[in-house]
């Protein structure tokens, strides 16, 4: 459902930013600017674009990240029960591997991911500082709770290769590429004259 969301708003992103461009003269308190905003939300209608399909995921996981982050603090059972090198899921991970996995698996799912819309720049800081910010929020959390978080992270990596050798994922990453070839195309760099003779 996120990927075909995506893949959707990838689509019609074209006339997103013809949309934005039309109104780009304008401050952001003109009042004129709320007819963009009517306009935009038609288009989705039109297209059948749902713009907060790609947030549904993480609002469905987010409820049971801190019921799982409550158990872990205040269920005796669980503490000192122990997996692998984790004396206690409840306490922090002592050698700290789950931050670090969290990190870059993080990275890898954000890496391979396609952004629609995304400034290149944009996704390659946001590719580094999300893993991060969330990986290092870790770094003192339960251990239950890291690798809850690491082996989500795992899978949806798995999933995103998956969906990624999928036609559909073909496509996200062609029109990815075609994005950022047009908006490199857009400057004056002497590579750009070049692969224009």
């Amino acid at each position: 459902m996120m990927m075909k969301s995506s893949l959707k708003m990838m689509r019609i992103q074209p006339k997103v930013d013809a949309l934005k461009k039309r109104y780009a003269h304008l401050k952001v308190s003109d009042p004129k600017r709320a007819e963009m905003n009517t306009e935009m939300m038609a288009l989705y209608k039109q297209e059948n674009v749902n713009m907060y399909g790609g947030c549904l995921p993480l609002l469905i996981q987010m409820p049971l990240f801190f019921a799982y982050y409550r158990v872990l603090a205040n269920v005796i059972e669980l503490r000192q029960a122990h997996w692998y090198w984790l004396t206690d899921l409840s306490m922090a991970d002592p050698l700290h591997v789950l931050p670090i996995l969290i990190i870059a698996s993080m990275f890898a799912v954000q890496f391979i991911t396609p952004s629609p819309g995304m400034d290149p720049n944009q996704r390659r800081m946001m590719a580094i500082m999300m893993p991060v910010i969330f990986g290092f929020s870790m770094w003192h959390f339960a251990s239950g709770l890291a690798l809850y978080w690491g082996t989500g992270n795992l899978i949806n990596l798995g999933i995103q290769m998956t969906i990624n050798r999928s036609k559909m994922g073909q496509e996200m990453h062609e029109i990815a590429a075609k994005r950022a070839a047009k908006k490199l195309g857009g400057g004056n760099s002497p590579k750009t004259i070049q692969g224009k003779r």
